[in-house]
């Protein structure tokens, strides 16, 4: 029988925006595809969308490992650049691993011949030789808030080929090989500008400048942070005339950012600032902080040195309100980006000049500039030296999530709670979060605001709101419990190893063996956003007694828990909801024997669909009473017999839950429900032989309130329902979502798991505690059904046993029979369980009892957190 799904490319594309080309690792992700570059099927690499980028487009590339050279050659306009952004910059930027070719080593983004380019938020590095991003004969490039890498021989960044108008700003730049400057900027290349960047080089043994230009004219190079190990910080070499160097500052002590600075052991190339004679025409030096504990010349103006800021003032003119202190750096790094943060005493603090060239009136984290009430003022204004401000104390300030339940129990709702700054600022204290959201196909949210979120699939989800300035401003993760609604289908077979149905082969699952079942989407709707399927699973032809496991196809290991129990020749069925983590589900045959497995879909959970309400079990069917029917009597062979539930459930109903029960069968067969007057299913809900009681749970949809039994037997049996719930419409009353946990074994009374290791006596009972989700930030719901998977072993007699919420009265149902030394498990959705559920022993023996959970349901949240 055909699957009733559609290729996840089908479900999840879309005509790509005029303004955003997507790239991501995702499993929809194409180079190829006619809608590549869509929210729902995004490019693979950064260079297919580079290929084909216009003006005023933006490539918005998701978090992940991304091992291509990328060359952009295509140019945006002064109105309309071309845009690349990472679009989890802050956390978790897109990590682009420049290539070695066979004509040489690549770095990571070439920008060549271009104009009006922009790249924001990545992290790169390149193989040796070759720099991280190179800038060749372009103009008006940015390169913003990145996390650029130098290899062996190549700086972090190059700018040559007469490029023109380069900006580098906020971005984090390392230099840690031998020999490997963090920026050169070459002959010809002009107008290049570096604001608000820290430069890093974390060894003594690199030997190389944090910042070189050889013959670049008009360098602007203010408000940066230059840290090495006694080394060279910023070298204006060549003629790289009318240049400015201001609000900068400059470490080159032995571990200066350390808590224990030193002096250099060769003071040779610690010079902080050093300007060629051919560049000094024009150039201004001014509003710096270096650090004099090196030992060594501080500055070099035209290969003369000065030992502190007073002496190359005095002989320049040069510097003049230049400070030569320790800057009292702390280093931080949120993500990849290395930062460091002036500490309180900092002479840094409010003594820069915001009118020079280049500077910004935010600094590196994208903070306002504030002034510090403690200190005074430079004559000119507030701002701090070098690429971090030091903001002052907040209050209050959070966020609060806030489930939305029906129609979409998936969206949550973030309210967020600006803080309150203490210090005076140069602007409103306007800070964009990062709100990083744990779904795998999630790009984070940006804001400073209110917003609502969509997740993929039910369960327990973190919600991590970053704040750019990283270090003691992080905030905390908080957790929000969301849940699925149902959508009923018409009974489907997906699998049957018999008949190769779902698989290649008519071979059993071998013993230990595992079987996975690929189920890429569902009735349409892709794997990635359907939280668990509900489908009938049956073994048979067993060659020796055993148990099945059903499972997520996660990469978590095989859970101690079971679905089903066979034994030698028996074919059995059971219920089952089990997670789509994965895009397919597990069976794990834990049997010494060979067996073969069928798989009926009954319907799945999503952000679509039904709500479900529990009742209390209630006998709505029992042929040998005539309850339910016209008249007392059994099926006979190979009919159909209707069910009227529309008196028991209301209007709005689409499907129901079962505990359907065969009993006195005079030959073997099945038996199948489906919605009445509908073609009737090629698949079963139970199986049994002659004289046998069996019960299995089901969730039947309804046709005009009506749904039939079919007799697949050449004999007769009588037939007993329990309904125990209903999914519906909100009107309806069915507001209950489902969250999945498990399979999860909470219950073994055979070795003391979560109750007495005592066999449960006759007409006794045990009460167990059911598992929920419990890392909420304030509250958790609990579970207002649970979905339980019971096991019934060792029987010493006949009998049935009833899961009920164990503060009330033992109702008069039955969820599984058993005859004495058989295994007998049954899917159990249990109403209400409150904070302990029972199990009754209706026997005149023990019985052992096992209790697997498979998730549960949780009601329309009130609460927020």
């Amino acid at each position: 029988m055909a699957l009733p799904v559609a290729s996840s490319a089908t479900a999840t594309a879309e005509a790509p925006a005029s303004d955003v080309l997507y790239v991501a690792k995702t499993s929809t992700c194409s180079d190829t595809a006619a809608d590549s570059g869509s929210q729902g099927q995004p490019f693979c690499t950064i260079g297919a969308a580079a290929a084909v980028v216009v003006p005023g487009q933006t490539v918005l590339v998701e978090a992940g490992s991304y091992p291509e050279s990328v060359t952009i050659t295509r140019s945006g306009t002064a109105d309309a650049p071309i845009t690349f952004v990472s679009n989890d910059w802050s956390l978790n930027p897109a990590f682009v691993r420049g290539q070695s070719t066979t004509q040489g080593p690549n770095p990571a983004f070439t920008v060549s011949g271009t104009q009006h380019v922009v790249l924001r938020g990545f992290s790169t590095t390149a193989p040796g030789g070759a720099p991280s991003v190179l800038i060749d004969h372009s103009t008006d490039v940015t390169v913003d808030q990145a996390d650029l890498s130098s290899s062996a021989g190549a700086p972090a960044i190059r700018i040559t080929g007469m490029s023109s108008d380069v900006t580098l700003s906020r971005t984090s730049v390392t230099h840690h090989t031998n020999g490997s400057p963090g920026v050169e900027i070459d002959a010809g290349a002009s107008g290049t500008m570096l604001s608000a960047d820290t430069v890093f080089s974390p060894f003594a043994t690199n030997n190389a400048p944090g910042i070189v230009t050889s013959g670049a004219p008009g360098t602007v190079i203010t408000g940066d942070t230059v840290v090495g190990n006694c080394e060279q910080g910023i070298v204006l070499g060549g003629d790289s005339s009318g240049s400015t160097v201001k609000n900068d500052v400059v470490e080159e002590a032995a571990n200066g950012w350390g808590p224990s600075p030193a002096a250099c052991a060769s003071t040779a190339d610690a010079t902080a600032i050093s300007v060629a004679a051919a560049a000094t025409s024009g150039t201004g030096i001014d509003d710096n902080v270096v650090d004099p504990t090196s030992g060594g010349s501080l500055y070099s103006w035209a290969s003369t040195g000065y030992p502190d800021s007073s002496s190359f003032a005095a002989a320049t003119g040069q510097g003049g309100a230049d400070i030569s202190a320790s800057p009292q750096l702390t280093g931080e790094l949120s993500g990849t980006r290395q930062w460091f943060t002036p500490a309180a005493s900092s002479p840094v603090i409010d003594s820069a000049d915001p009118g020079a060239p280049g500077e910004t009136a935010t600094d590196f984290s994208g903070n306002p500039r504030e002034d510090d009430p403690q200190v005074p003022n430079a004559a000119s204004g507030y701002y701090d030296r070098g690429a971090v401000e030091v903001v002052g104390p907040e209050t209050g300030g959070g966020f609060e999530v806030q489930p939305l339940g029906s129609p979409n129990p998936l969206q949550v709702t973030v309210t967020t709670t600006a803080p309150t700054p203490t210090w005076t600022a140069n602007g409103p204290i306007d800070r964009v979060y990062s709100y990083v959201l744990d779904d795998a196909t999630a790009f984070p949210v940006d804001t400073d605001g209110t917003f609502t979120y969509t997740f993929h699939r039910a369960g327990d989800h973190a919600i991590d709101r970053y704040d750019p300035r990283g270090g003691p401003y992080d905030e905390s993760v908080k957790h929000v419990v969301v849940g699925a609604d149902y959508t009923p289908l018409t009974p489907v077979r997906l699998l049957d190893t018999r008949h190769a149905v779902g698989v290649t082969t008519t071979t059993p699952v071998a013993a230990g063996a595992d079987l996975v079942l690929p189920v890429p989407s569902v009735a349409g709707i892709p794997a990635a956003d359907v939280s668990a399927i509900v489908a009938n699973v049956t073994v048979t032809q067993p060659t020796t007694d055993g148990h099945l496991t059903v499972y997520p196809h996660n990469g978590e290991n095989l859970p101690t828990a079971s679905n089903l129990n066979f034994t030698t020749g028996q074919t059995v069925a059971n219920l089952v909801t089990v997670p789509v983590d994965g895009a397919a589900v597990v069976f794990h045959n834990g049997s010494s024997g060979t067996v073969h497995v069928l798989m009926d879909l009954q319907g799945f959970y999503g952000r679509a669909g039904s709500g479900f309400k529990p009742v209390p079990p209630t006998r709505v069917l029992d042929t040998r009473s005539g309850l339910g029917t016209s008249s007392a009597g059994a099926i006979t062979a190979h009919a159909t017999l209707p069910l009227d539930l529309s008196a028991r459930v209301p209007a709005g109903t689409t499907a129901v839950v079962l505990n359907l029960t065969v009993t006195r069968p005079t030959e073997h067969g099945y038996l199948t429900a489906y919605p009445d007057a509908g073609a009737m299913p090629g698949v079963s809900n139970l199986n049994f032989t002659a004289g046998e009681t069996v019960a299995n749970l089901a969730v039947v949809p309804l046709t005009d309130g009506k749904v039939d039994f079919y007799n697949g037997s050449g004999g007769t049996f009588q037939v007993v329902a329990d309904l125990e719930g209903y999914f519906g419409s909100a009107a309806a009353g069915a507001n209950q979502s489902y969250v999945p946990e498990g399979p999860t074994r909470i219950v073994d009374t055979r070795s003391g798991t979560g109750a007495p290791r005592a066999p449960v006596p006759a007409y006794g009972n045990i009460a167990f505690y059911p598992r929920w989700y419990q890392d909420c930030s304030t509250d958790c719901p609990r579970p207002a059904g649970a979905v339980l998977n019971v096991t019934a072993t060792q029987p010493q007699k006949n009998g049935f046993l009833t899961v009920y919420p164990n503060e009330q009265a033992v109702p008069n149902a039955s969820n599984l029979n058993f005859t004495a030394g058989t295994t007998v498990p049954n899917l159990v959705s249990v109403t209400d369980p409150g904070l302990m559920i029972g199990v009754y022993n209706h026997s005149s023996g023990s019985v052992q009892v096992i209790v697997d959970e498979e998730g549960y349901y949780i009601a329309p949240q009130t609460w927020s957190n």
